[in-house]
């Protein structure tokens, strides 16, 4: 029953109201007392009041009110809406601060809501927790990235798991792909083992002493990643074929030997034509050998990785091929030259060294022409990152210093953490081998001299003659001797135009090194120069037995002639100084340096010292 006005109007001076009373005020109506300012003074004065069809509360004073009664409310399913806006807030699909509101209760909208509440699938409550500071979200990122390193395979749905985390973490504006990407290397790295973990001598004297296997000794390391690198049409891919097929018949590789054990190998490639690879193989006699498995196509995708895991598991020990990293990377979102493709090649390579095989994969070098090894190597860094050794191709450079795509030798440059670095000159032999022709530093020299005796042989007949005399005397000379000895006539004082011409003669020879000049007092002498005649080069190595300390191939021992220290390749021999002035060329020789194919039995050894190496015993005689 709603009071009169003369009864609204009558204060009630002293009244305290609690949260939760109903009041009634003359001009607003019905309205619930909501909360009590704190302030000093305030209690009995003023209260908190959010009155019917009013979503705010507003302050009061207690003189204007009256006491009142909560609203009546007809019963609803459920036990009416004043239970089911409680049933909401317990499901906190209100806040726990929303009022019950008459005017909702009319219209049925608590039970309406509870309905389709209901309705929806039941899901647990979250908890309110605080947020993670900035350095415990950065520890927990840390370890889900060497979580995810460990057990995800895939890149692309690890990164996305890895962004995913990020964001949950609020370390989204701090953290960018390219970052999660150099995490992901840096966990594989820990997980590898290739972290730092400090051994004392007592460590290293309990555990096994570590050795390097090898497939192909001193060139390809067993169970690791080796990448053959090279501009297009170089030859990148027919190298790697003479390698699978002297891993296939246990032939050694440019005097490289191959592991007795030989796996069988996967090759596949996916960088050319079927047709040229058939071709390839029936060239070596490889086309119908039974352990030579072969793929058209490969993709960098998780149901072609899996295959090729069960295909090394079938064939154990396998060499894979791979051609090329280009061809078998297309079905990545990265590219080469994004970092995300050094976690790839870590990923590829863990995965096929886990199921016992080792990985050759084939990629294309940049365009500076001048760059070998690691640093001519297409892309980032990361690549020769993931790999143990790194062999590049390169044609052969001309006399000006440019590729010198005609000639049909190659450079092959090698440089890796297991074995030496080395750096040779090979040529095409039968059935699509190769031949060492010797080292790159040896062609250079050659390259000169070849280049100096064809300038040797376009000297005229009076040059011809003066360096004869030169080379007759073998003592130093003045230029009226000279003219002596070949017949000129000394006149006026050597201002003649025939000693003349003998002088240009001589400093035509100084210029191309056939001649040596000194100054002795105030005029000057000349000598035949006294060069070396460069030798081919000869050389050889023992490799130790299986029980020795130190590197051995990927099985039993193999005693072969081997390219350990391609480094210490040397000249077998050198001339005297009293034969030299009789070889420098007088006969037609070509401009293209050239090497007799077949090596010698044996090498000088002159640049090694018996005892050099405890693991390697002495040279033979």
């Amino acid at each position: 029953m709603q009071p009169c006005a003369q009864d609204a109007h009558k204060p009630s001076v002293g009244k305290r109201f609690k949260p939760g009373d109903w009041v009634l005020h003359a001009t607003r109506g019905r309205g619930e007392v909501t909360w009590i300012p704190s302030f000093a003074g305030a209690e009995g004065v003023v209260v908190g009041v959010r009155f019917e069809g009013e979503t705010a509360s507003g302050t009061i004073p207690c003189a204007e009110l009256q006491p009142g009664k909560a609203p009546h409310v007809e019963p609803a399913r459920e036990g009416g809406e004043l239970a089911a806006w409680q049933r909401l807030v317990l499901m906190k699909a209100l806040p726990a601060d929303d009022l019950f509101s008459p005017s909702k209760a009319k219209e049925g909208a608590y039970s309406k809501r509870v309905k389709a509440e209901s309705a929806k699938p039941e899901r647990k409550a979250k908890r309110g927790k605080r947020p993670l500071g900035h350095g415990k979200a950065m520890q927990c990122f840390d370890r889900c990235v060497e979580r995810q390193a460990q057990r995800e395979r895939n890149s692309l749905r690890r990164r996305a798991k890895l962004l995913m985390i990020a964001k949950a973490l609020g370390l989204a504006t701090y953290i960018n792909r390219q970052e999660i990407a150099q995490r992901v290397l840096e966990a594989k790295a820990r997980c590898g083992g290739e972290g730092f973990k400090p051994m004392t001598a007592a460590d290293r004297a309990a555990m096994p002493k570590p050795i390097v296997r090898w497939l192909v000794k001193g060139l390809i390391p067993a169970n690791d990643l080796t990448i053959i690198g090279g501009r297009p049409k170089v030859g990148k891919t027919r190298v790697a074929v003479a390698i699978v097929a002297a891993v296939l018949r246990g032939e050694s590789f440019l005097e490289f030997p191959v592991a007795a054990e030989t796996p069988p190998v996967l090759l596949v490639t996916d960088d050319q034509s079927a047709g040229d690879t058939a071709d390839m193989l029936t060239a070596m006699d490889l086309w119908l050998h039974p352990r030579l498995i072969t793929s058209e196509h490969f993709r960098l995708t998780e149901p072609d990785l899996q295959e090729l895991l069960d295909a090394i598991k079938a064939n154990p020990g396998a060499l894979v091929v791979l051609d090329s990293l280009r061809s078998i990377s297309r079905a990545l979102q990265h590219g080469e030259n994004d970092p995300e493709i050094g976690a790839t090649l870590y990923d590829l390579k863990q995965s096929v060294v886990e199921a016992g095989g080792t990985l050759l994969l084939i990629h294309h070098c940049n365009k500076a022409a001048d760059l070998v090894g690691v640093e001519a190597l297409s892309g980032h860094g990361a690549i020769s990152g993931a790999a143990n050794t790194v062999i590049t191709l390169h044609h052969c450079p001309n006399e000006k210093g440019l590729p010198d795509k005609v000639n049909p030798q190659r450079r092959l440059h090698s440089e890796g953490r297991s074995g030496e670095n080395c750096d040779v000159v090979i040529d095409r032999a039968g059935r699509g081998t190769y031949r060492l022709v010797s080292t790159f530093e040896h062609w250079q020299q050659q390259l000169a001299e070849a280049k100096k005796n064809q300038k040797l042989e376009q000297l005229t007949e009076l040059q011809e003659r003066v360096r004869d005399a030169l080379e007759d005397s073998g003592e130093w000379m003045t230029r009226r001797q000279v003219c002596d000895a070949i017949g000129v006539a000394w006149t006026e004082r050597g201002r003649g135009g025939e000693p003349r011409k003998v002088g240009d003669a001589l400093t035509r020879l100084v210029a191309l090194e056939a001649a040596e000049s000194q100054r002795a007092g105030v005029e000057a002498t000349f000598r035949a120069s006294r060069c070396t005649q460069i030798e081919p080069v000869t050389y050889e190595t023992t490799v130790p037995p299986s029980g020795a300390n130190g590197s051995q191939c990927h099985g039993d021992s193999v005693t072969s002639r081997d390219n350990r220290d391609m480094a210490r390749m040397s000249r077998n021999g050198r001339d005297t100084e009293n034969d030299c002035s009789d070889k420098v060329a007088r006969t037609s020789r070509t401009s293209r340096p050239t090497t007799d194919p077949s090596p010698a039995s044996t090498g000088s050894g002159s640049d090694v010292v018996e005892g050099d190496d405890p693991h390697w015993g002495p040279r033979a005689a």
